[in-house]
């Protein structure tokens, strides 16, 4: 298969959205938690999450195109905090069907138990065994697409101890961490899933 610019153009919007989300490969996955100022939680799966720095220790999240109801973006606005947490194989469905459009917390409507770690104010993943903690520092606008790239601080992490090695190093084999690549695939353990579009009240289905 070649590709030129003018081919991209001329393919059918889901099958370029497919090809083009997954040949850049494999991507960081965690789930976000958020609560807005009334309390109210919000958990939500993300695949655009870059390392930015480690002095100050600092990660990047991309955001799509912003519309109403974005309800991860909004409540960062309004508290500053947010969590990242890393995804286990047996929480893949339930990680993807997030996705859907609920009208309550995702974290009750996909069966996830949200904890508060340590006055933390952002609820983190019970099931997760990897856990960040983060406050909001800056946000820049792409314009080219109506994205955002918005940039957290570290407040907090919790590692399984047996995960991390004596430099420093995190073993994600250890912690049996998901990765992600296209717009529906989890890969771990040399295998990976795809799940069906995610609805409310749907169970996703492997495709």
């Amino acid at each position: 298969m070649n590709v030129v610019a003018s081919d991209l153009n001329e393919m059918e919007r889901f099958y370029r959205a497919n090809l083009i989300n997954s040949v850049t490969g494999y991507k960081s996955l965690h789930l976000m938690g958020t609560q807005d100022k009334a309390g109210i939680s919000n958990l939500a799966v993300f695949s655009q999450v870059i390392h930015l720095g480690a002095d100050p220790a600092l990660v990047g999240i991309l955001f799509r195109p912003r519309i109403p109801g974005m309800n991860s973006y909004e409540n960062i606005l309004e508290t500053g905090h947010f969590t990242l947490n890393h995804i286990l194989p047996e929480m893949s469905c339930q990680a993807h069907w997030t996705s859907a459009k609920w009208s309550s917390s995702e974290f009750k409507e996909v069966g996830l138990t949200e904890e508060y770690l340590h006055g933390f104010p952002a609820p983190f993943v019970k099931e997760s065994v990897v856990k960040i903690g983060l406050h909001m520092v800056a946000e820049y606008p792409v314009s080219i697409n109506n994205t955002c790239l918005m940039v957290g601080a570290i407040e907090y992490l919790e590692i399984p101890d047996d995960a991390i090695k004596q430099d420093g190093f995190v073993d994600l084999l250890e912690t049996r961490t998901v990765a992600g690549f296209g717009l529906d695939g989890y890969f771990a353990d040399g295998n990976y899933d795809r799940y069906s579009y995610a609805k409310p009240g749907v169970r996703p289905t492997l495709i």
